[in-house]
């Protein structure tokens, strides 16, 4: 299964962690605790950060404040 196609962590979290890249854009997980995403984010190459924020449920569509951490 491609990538853009694959389950994340935390796929049917509406609020999270998310451990994402901006550029290119690319949701990597959610989480209900900062710990697990800091985990991810570890393994993960550069560009990777960890922000809260809003979940699409079964989407890669996270929206958090620029700015946040």
């Amino acid at each position: 299964m491609a990538d853009h196609c694959a389950a994340i962590p935390g796929n049917t979290l509406t609020m999270g962690w998310g451990v994402l890249r901006i550029s290119p854009w690319h949701l990597a997980g959610v989480f209900e605790s900062s710990i697990d995403a800091e985990n991810l984010v570890r393994g993960l190459g550069p560009g990777y950060v960890i922000k809260f924020g809003d979940h699409v449920p079964g989407s890669r569509e996270f929206n958090f404040q620029h700015g946040a951490a």
